[in-house]
C-alpha cells in the first residue's frame, strides 16, 4: 500500500485556523537561531466513503518548498509513522534521546530498512514529533507533525512541554468558537470512518511514546471541518 491514498481539497478556513498556530510554534522553535530543515504541519480525523484517514490540512511551515500546494489534502493510512502512533495511541510520540548521534543514525537506517525505505542521512530529518489532539471521547482529531534535523531537538522534556500549553490554548480557543461560533463560519461535523489501516511504520527504535505528558483536549470538538 503507497504511504499517501489521495488528496482531495481542505476548505480554506480550516487552513487558515490552524496556520497562525503553526507559525507560532515555527516562531518558538526557531527563537533567536537557525533550525536545520524545521518544518511542521497539522493533519486531521477525516473520513472519506465510509472510510477514515490522516489528511494534512495545510502546508508545511519552516523549511521552504516550491511544490507546498500539492502536500494540503494528501490522505494518509491511520498508521502512517509517528503520526498513526499518535492517532493510535493518543499521546505525544517523538524521537527519543541519544548520547550519540552515530548510535541514532544507526538505528534510523535500521528503522528505515525494517520499513522498506532509502533514506539519505545528509538530507532526512533526525528528530521528529507528534501531539495529538483529543476529542472528549478522546479519540485523535488533529495532530501537530513537527521534524527538524538538529540531534536532540525534540527530546527537550520543556521545549515539548511548552508547546503543549500551546496546544491546550489552541483547544479552549476552538471550544469557544464551537460554542460561540463567527458569522458564517461553521465547523460542519465530519462522519467517522472506518480506519484505513496500512504497514506501521513509526520508526520502532529511535522514536518513543512519552505518555507522561498527556494531549492536549478539546470539551467540545468532535471533528475539525472548518468552512465559510
Amino acid at each position: 500500500m503507497p504511504d499517501q491514498l489521495y488528496a482531495e481539497p481542505v476548505p480554506t478556513v480550516s487552513q487558515l485556523a490552524v496556520l497562525p498556530f503553526l507559525g507560532a510554534i515555527e516562531g518558538f522553535f526557531a527563537d533567536r537561531r537557525d533550525v536545520p530543515r524545521l518544518r511542521l504541519t497539522m493533519h486531521r480525523v477525516m473520513s472519506r466513503a465510509g472510510q477514515g484517514y490522516l489528511q494534512q490540512v495545510c502546508a508545511y511551515l519552516g523549511q521552504k518548498d516550491p511544490n507546498w500546494r500539492s502536500k494540503i489534502g494528501r490522505a494518509f493510512p491511520v498508521t502512517q509513522g509517528i503520526i498513526g502512533a499518535a492517532f493510535r495511541d493518543g499521546c505525544v510520540w517523538r524521537t527519543k534521546r541519544y548520547q550519540d548521534i552515530k548510535l541514532l543514525h544507526t538505528e534510523l537506517l535500521q528503522d528505515a530498512a525494517a520499513n522498506a525505505e532509502h533514506i539519505d542521512l545528509s538530507s532526512i530529518a533526525i528528530s521528529y514529533l507528534a501531539i495529538p489532539f483529543l476529542s472528549p471521547s478522546d479519540q485523535a482529531v488533529l495532530i501537530l507533525y513537527a521534524e527538524c534535523a538538529e540531534f536532540n531537538f525534540f527530546a527537550d522534556d520543556m521545549r515539548i512541554q511548552q508547546v503543549r500549553s500551546m496546544c491546550n490554548g489552541f483547544c479552549r480557543l476552538f471550544d469557544w468558537l464551537q460554542e460561540e461560533p463567527l458569522p458564517n463560519i461553521r465547523n460542519f461535523p465530519l462522519q467517522k470512518g472506518v480506519p484505513v489501516a496500512g504497514p506501521e511504520t513509526v520508526y520502532q527504535r529511535i522514536q518513543e511514546r512519552w505518555s507522561q505528558l498527556s494531549a492536549p483536549k478539546f470539551t467540545k470538538i468532535y471533528s475539525f471541518n472548518f468552512e465559510g
